[in-house]
């Protein structure tokens, strides 16, 4: 699920008298990789994987349901219900039968983009199948979610264990909430390769033990919507 924002702080101004002006350095450029927070408008949601487009364009993806459509701008932002830090591109595409899309990068900002998972350098590796993968594997999260998103180990260290997997969706038992959506799920198990992204959260009974965990979009069936609507792309790898 998307983050709404909920309202906006009101800036102050301050003036210091006799102070002495001093150079201060240049602030790096942000990141943007897999686990970083989004705002498309009024809602917040997480990066997953970055993809090489055979038109020369670089690629990032996330949830459809966090965009109001194609064209639409997204900045990067400081976290859920956090403020932007800078346009990083537009949605190009919208998947009708999936719940995913694709940002086109602006030219200007791919120098600062990492394929590295948030946290973890060493994924992904690769795409993990339903030939690779398995159920009971130890799968990645790392993102945004409310509550999560107020320190890093929270984001970036959080696990979970794969349940089901049909190559065009998936769930895994693990602690995800609004914010997370469109963010990225890495199957540890399966040598650090992509799996999937969050599209659903949730709370679910199963005989008399609660189960959480998210649903989402597996990795295979994402890269072969998006070839057959005009968008060849393959995965990012570290």
């Amino acid at each position: 699920m998307r983050v709404l924002r909920l309202a906006l702080a009101a800036a102050a101004a301050a003036t210091t008298f006799g102070a002495v002006a001093t150079a201060t350095p240049a602030a790096a450029a942000p990141v943007i990789q897999p686990g970083s927070s989004l705002e498309f408008g009024s809602s917040f949601c997480t990066a997953n994987w970055v993809y090489n487009g055979a038109d020369g364009s670089t690629y990032l993806g996330s949830a459809r349901h966090c965009t109001t459509g194609v064209g639409q701008q997204v900045d990067l932002a400081t976290s859920s219900l956090g403020t932007p830090i800078q346009r990083i591109g537009q949605v190009a595409y919208t998947s009708a039968a999936l719940d995913f899309l694709l940002i086109r990068v602006d030219p200007a900002v791919v120098p600062q983009v990492s394929a590295a998972l948030a946290g973890h350098p060493n994924i992904p590796t690769g795409v993990s199948t339903t030939s690779t993968a398995a159920i009971g594997d130890v799968v990645q999260y790392s993102g945004h979610g409310v509550g999560f998103h107020l320190t890093t180990p929270t984001q970036q260290q959080r696990v979970g264990i794969l349940g089901f997997n049909d190559g065009t969706q998936h769930y895994s038992y693990g602690a995800v909430t609004p914010g997370d959506s469109g963010g990225p799920v890495a199957d540890v198990t399966d040598g650090n390769k992509a799996l999937g992204i969050v599209d659903t959260v949730g709370v679910a009974v199963a005989g008399l033990l609660p189960q959480v965990g998210e649903g989402g979009v597996s990795l295979q069936a994402l890269l072969a919507d998006a070839g057959a609507h005009g968008f060849s792309i393959t995965l990012r790898t570290v």
